[in-house]
């Protein structure tokens, strides 16, 4: 009866959807936005918070919450302290669910986002991390070995990030595969496996690189999860950390990165499934 009352705690309204039903599960998904986005907030809040027993919504740079929201019971607006960028989705108070989204203000979401990822995440459970991007970083030799010649001639390592292959959210994969980073638009945790904030507090920007850190060092394994071309939006905005601070290959960033890079287990492998999961 404790995901029952677990569940009741997190303002769950109506029916679950079957898969959940049978397991009782509470879903937490965690958001962090600000002013410039909010003109699109409001669809990615109606998409995702019909699906989630609580969304928790970080709005950096706001001094109040949100009118258009009161509408929708467990959506929990949080005004931090400071501006806490891309590290807010790490920002609220999880205890109490099963499992963790991280998502987005600028994806669209399918109706069956969080069932359809929860059933492909099953099989796998604490101990993973799972999500709809992920990045594979390459050396020198895999890109001989995949006939790219020039890439290989400027490779460097101090530009790590610039040499990956990237499993994108909005393409097609259609199986499972083991990474070295999922990034934090559309993935997945047990919240026993969720870092702390005072863990990600000073990864703004490079929340990526710093939550892919903490499954290395924590036996974690990143996934990357299948799905079909477009089954997630894109919402295009001027700005994006890629742009803006990813390709300029910060060293900190370089170095955090190089400290679990090649170093997953399985990693471009299909991933194992947990016995006590299947």
């Amino acid at each position: 009866m404790a995901p029952r009352r677990r569940t009741a705690a997190l303002g769950i309204r109506g029916a679950r959807p079957a898969f959940r039903r049978e397991y009782l599960m509470s879903i937490v998904a965690n958001m962090a936005t600000y002013p410039p986005r909010r003109a699109g907030l409001a669809k990615a809040v109606a998409q995702l918070a019909p699906q989630v027993d609580r969304l928790n919504l970080v709005l950096n740079q706001y001094e109040a919450p949100l009118e258009e929201f009161a509408a929708f019971p467990n959506v929990h607006q949080i005004i931090p302290d400071t501006d806490t960028k891309d590290t807010g989705k790490f920002y609220p108070d999880v205890s109490g669910a099963d499992y963790v989204l991280m998502v987005d203000d600028d994806i669209d979401y399918p109706p069956e986002f969080v069932e359809r990822t929860l059933e492909l995440f099953a099989p796998f459970g604490r101990g993973h991390l799972a999500g709809y991007h992920g990045s594979l970083y390459l050396s020198r030799w895999d890109l001989i070995r995949r006939g790219k010649l020039v890439r290989a001639l400027s490779y460097d390592r101090s530009r790590i990030a610039d040499f990956r292959q990237g499993f994108r959210f909005h393409s097609k994969l259609q199986n499972a595969i083991v990474v070295d980073q999922i990034a934090t638009c559309a993935a997945i945790m047990r919240a026993e496996d969720f870092p702390s904030f005072e863990f990600m507090r000073d990864s703004q920007k490079f929340v990526d690189v710093r939550l892919a850190r903490w499954c290395f060092e924590r036996s974690i394994t990143p996934i990357a999860l299948p799905k079909t071309a477009k089954w997630l939006g894109k919402v295009d905005y001027e700005e994006t950390i890629f742009h803006g601070f990813t390709q300029t290959n910060p060293p900190d960033v370089t170095e955090e990165i190089l400290s679990y890079a090649f170093k997953v287990k399985g990693r471009g492998l299909p991933p194992k499934p947990c016995a006590s999961q299947t």
